[in-house]
């Protein structure tokens, strides 16, 4: 017979698990059940050679079989580095090279504390909203509840996503478009294409295709976590007969929304005046939340729904964290020449826009469009184009020859510019300078004629009247404060060009345009921040730029875009500016594209205060206006400024009135204040950047490892550390390198102030592949044993006594979601348990053990303390789980209550359509088709109805594990004779 019990741990070839249940055989052996470490069950003979029974760690306490200090430190530290984040921290406050904002984080503290993370996102512009679902994102990995992530971006973000990712966060998503695909499909042809990766950013047009969203549709491992940027995108109509419209854009929503646990929709828009719209995109977070728009209240969003406004959020002592807007118009005096030049160039434009309309030539219209536009920014931005326009008429451009790629973007350019990037919009621009309108030759002839006169005047004006008002407006901020910062917005990279060279020679200029790579405009972003006083810069510079150390700005040239319009003012007016942001628009006087636009920013401005918001209410006001058209037209009919003007306001009231009934019976407006409600935030990042783990606890765990197993770290920055931390190279250990890990990091830092400044340098924070791979090593008991101490404690600690370190957890719903802490629970050997963990000035190695009465008693105890611990962890556990079950069946209810409701008045609905038509069909009429269709949809309705009431009774049970020993330590006194 074996020594064999149900219950024993042993170890086999190839696992190790524990026996559940022992079977004797007709041969008088012995069949052992064995649950695997895997969570397999294996059934092998007892009497196999390598089947061996593994000491408990209470097994080995008892026996004295003490393990080296350095084990037992590594993989002490490890367990707790482990478990840092798993309930109450936040990771990405510590593992990230950005600075998070208090209100980003009670954001993601919210969501993370939510029964299904499933939220909208709808804070004002320039809050961060990538930056919120980034510290989502993170701390589902670190709690060890999402591996797969699907971000999902129209097509100019998705780069940015990535690298806002990989930059801010150290995690690479990689990008699925046609090519990507194809390689995945081509290499494994018969698996779902979306499952070959695990952290993956999309645009949302390719999605929309029809072979990567049915795809999408058929997955069989669903997303732990799905993004949506831009989710006012995703659109959905009710129809005059109560159908629904569904733009290709929404289908992608639902099938990702029906196959993800997680779900965040990202946007500043959130509700654009149609309250179907806005239905649709809440129903894919929660389908049963309403069953119709009419039913939407703020009240029913607020465990949905995040929305702060910038009017709303106050510092600790109660002031506001956004400072105040202050726009001015600087209007300029033309010239005779300028003005003789605006009004024969757009004489010259009004005829050849009105041609092209009436020959259907779209891309010429948008020529004269660019004109007009480039017209009003620059005198050296027209000449420029006229200097194109010679070239395009004399060698006979027309539509029809723009390269394929620019004929692909053109109707994106005219309905959606937003989605375009800058430098798509550059090209798609650049491109249609040179289309001509299709004439006779002697038109032609007669039109080179006039644009080469008109080349003339222009080339003729010397001094640009805009950029004379500019200059004198920079040269008196300067002569006063020789250390302000001014940023200057133009639309053109000519104007740009023409400012830097001409207007502002003599100073030191950064710049920003669509042509600069990220890391020369990184640099010129430190520059502007350190030793130049003037960045010009063109919408390139809208996204991904935060210049809060500047507080003035001047817009040469106002875009005819009210978003970018916001984005540039969005540049400066962000968390952590301190001073009123000063405005300036140039425009020049008396024409009809400069007065709308300066009306547009007057409005606006009134309109914020009026509604309490600060930024995006121009593009709202103006959702359904097109500006060019609108600026064209009137200048096409000749209409008269004042007339135009009087059209724009009447539009901007309706649409007024339309956005303030929005706000006060649609939308949530969440107020954050840290002298407040919301302090407790502050709480959680202390907890987080200074609680048991730090930047010295990881560093420790590395050199200690390297020092055991054969890894080399050494300085690699001459001279003494630089004050914050310093750049090593790491030789890392062969037992770890390999796979995730590199053999050697050429430049590392374990300090974030030094990864926040040099972006070419490894972060080894704890979320780093090598730090992870570590610990992993360190928890597996094959490799390092470390489970068993003798320590020595200071004086005045009660001591003796033995310490046992619990893993502690529960499960939550379906057994998916598991919360864990680490508990040190000390019995001292008058059998009184505590959670405090007593003070210790040594750790003996096995050979400094002797044999004490101490150590004696206390061996003999280890049973009987294992048991008093043993007790006092499940009461630890149950308690943790019981906080967790008051909240969790709190939530469930509420979305049992929808749910129910939801069901109950789709299958009434249904039950009078059966009874109307059973009606009819007694009296005479044949409704067996209808009678048998209503029938089905009441079964699928039932059968649906019971499916989610069963998931959520299953939903709301949380059930805390078995409390696991990680660790023990007997526990002396620090006195002589006691070792």
């Amino acid at each position: 017979m074996t020594d064999f019990e149900v219950g024993d741990h042993v170890k086999f070839a190839g696992g190790r698990g524990e026996i559940t249940k022992i079977e004797d055989r007709p041969n008088g052996g012995q069949l052992l059940h064995i649950y695997t470490t895997e969570g397999k069950l294996r059934k092998l003979p007892s009497g196999l050679p390598h089947i061996e029974r593994i000491d408990s760690i209470i097994d080995r306490l008892a026996a004295r079989q003490i393990d080296s200090p350095i084990h037992h430190d590594l993989r002490e530290r490890a367990t707790r580095l482990d478990l840092a984040y798993r309930y109450d921290r936040f990771l990405s406050l510590t593992n990230n090279r950005i600075e998070i904002e208090p209100y980003q984080v009670q954001a993601a503290y919210e969501i993370l504390n939510s029964y299904d993370h499933r939220y909208l996102i709808g804070d004002e512009v320039g809050l961060g909203k990538t930056i919120e679902a980034g510290i989502v994102t993170e701390e589902l990995i670190a709690r060890g509840r999402a591996q797969r992530v699907l971000i999902v971006a129209p097509a100019p973000l998705t780069v940015q996503w990535q690298q806002e990712m990989r930059e801010k966060f150290d995690r690479n998503f990689v990008i699925y478009d046609r090519e990507t695909v194809r390689t995945h499909r081509n290499s494994h042809p018969n698996q779902n294409v979306w499952l070959q990766e695990d952290l993956i950013i999309t645009s949302i047009d390719f999605a929309k295709q029809d072979d990567v969203l049915e795809a999408l549709r058929n997955l069989d491992v669903p997303w732990d976590l799905a993004v949506f940027d831009e989710a006012h995108h995703l659109t959905a109509r009710r129809g005059s007969d109560e159908s629904i419209e569904r733009t290709q854009r929404y289908t992608v929503g639902e099938a990702v929304a029906e196959n993800s646990d997680a779900l965040l929709l990202l946007t500043g828009t959130p509700h654009k005046g149609k309250s179907d719209q806005f239905y649709f995109m809440v129903n894919l977070l929660d389908p049963y939340r309403f069953g119709h728009e009419s039913q939407i209240h703020p009240d029913e969003l607020d465990d949905l729904m995040i929305r702060r406004l910038k009017e709303d959020m106050y510092e600790t002592d109660g002031t506001r964290m956004f400072p105040e807007k202050n726009i001015e118009a600087l209007g300029v005096e033309m010239s005779p020449a300028e003005r003789k030049l605006y009004d024969d160039v757009t004489e010259y434009i009004r005829e050849y826009y009105n041609l092209a309309q009436q020959e259907e030539n779209k891309a010429a219209g948008f020529t004269m469009v660019i004109y007009q536009k480039r017209l009003v920014s620059s005198i050296y931005a027209i000449q420029k184009s006229l200097e194109n326009r010679m070239r395009a008429i004399q060698n006979d451009a027309v539509a029809e020859d723009l390269p394929d790629d620019v004929q692909e973007l053109i109707p994106r350019y005219s309905t959606e510019p937003e989605t375009l990037t800058d430098a798509e919009r550059e090209r798609v621009e650049a491109a249609l300078e040179t289309v001509t309108v299709t004439l006779n030759q002697s038109q032609i002839q007669e039109e080179l004629d006039r644009v080469k006169q008109l080349w003339r005047q222009a080339k003729s004006i010397e001094t640009d009247s805009k950029a004379q008002m500019l200059k004198q407006f920079v040269d008196r901020i300067l002569t006063e404060d020789p250390d302000e910062k001014i940023l200057i917005f133009t639309e053109y990279t000519d104007t740009l060009e023409y400012l830097r060279d001409r207007v502002f020679a003599e100073y030191d200029i950064a710049q920003v345009y669509g042509d600069l790579d990220q890391d020369r405009r990184r640099q010129e972003m430190a520059d502007f921040e350190n030793e130049k006083n003037i960045m010009i810069a063109t919408d390139a510079a809208q996204e991904g730029l935060n210049l809060q150390f500047a507080h003035i700005m001047a817009n040469f040239d106002l875009p005819w875009s009210p978003t970018r319009i916001d984005q540039r003012m969005g540049r400066l007016h962000r968390y952590g500016q301190e001073r009123t942001v000063e405005i300036r628009n140039l425009f020049f006087k008396d024409t009809r594209e400069s007065e709308i636009l300066n009306l547009l920013v007057e409005k606006t401005d009134q309109i914020e205060s009026d509604l309490g918001m600060r930024s995006d209410v121009l593009g709202r006001v103006l959702e359904d206006v097109d500006l060019d058209d609108t600026i064209m037209a009137a200048i096409a009919e000749d209409r008269p400024t004042d007339e135009v003007v009087a059209d724009i306001d009447e539009t901007i009231e309706e649409r007024k009135n339309a956005l303030e009934t929005v706000e006060n019976e649609f939308l949530i407006r969440d107020r954050f204040d840290l002298s407040d409600e919301d302090d407790e935030i502050l709480d959680v990042i202390e907890r987080s950047q200074h609680g048991d783990v730090s930047e010295d606890d990881i560093e420790v765990l590395v050199r200690e490892f390297f020092d055991e197993f054969g890894g080399d770290i050494r300085g690699v920055r001459p001279g003494p550390a630089r004050a914050g931390g310093d750049v090593f190279q790491l030789d890392v250990p062969d037992v770890l390198s390999g796979d995730q890990v590199a053999g050697r990091y050429e430049q590392a830092t374990f300090t974030r102030q030094v990864a926040m400044e040099e972006d070419d340098v490894d972060f080894i924070a704890l979320d780093h592949p090598l730090v992870q791979s570590l610990i992993e090593f360190c928890l597996d008991s094959n490799r390092i044993d470390g489970q068993v101490a003798v320590k020595v404690a200071s004086d005045g600690e009660p001591a003796p006594g033995i310490l046992f370190t619990y893993r502690l957890g529960y499960v939550s719903g379906a057994g998916e979601a598991v919360t864990e802490k680490l508990v040190p629970l000390y019995v001292t050997s008058e059998s009184e348990v505590s959670t405090r963990k007593p003070e210790f000035v040594d750790t003996l190695p096995p050979g400094e053990v002797g044999s004490t009465p101490t150590l004696d008693q206390l061996t003999s105890m280890a049973e009987d303390l294992h048991s008093i611990a043993e007790m006092e962890a499940w009461e630890q556990v149950e308690s943790f789980a019981d906080e967790a079950r008051e909240e969790r069946e709190r939530e469930v209810e509420i979305k049992r209550q929808h749910a129910e409701q939801h069901f109950e008045e789709e299958i009434s609905e249904w039950e009078e359509r059966l009874e109307s038509y059973e009606q009819q069909d007694e009296q005479g009429k044949d409704m067996s088709a209808p009678i048998g269709n209503a029938k089905r949809e009441l079964e699928s309705l039932r059968r649906e109805r019971d499916e989610e009431l069963a998931r959520l009774e299953e939903e709301k049970h949380v059930t805390p594990e078995e409390p696991e020993l990680m660790t023990t330590s007997l526990v002396l006194d620090n006195q002589p004779g006691e070792r």
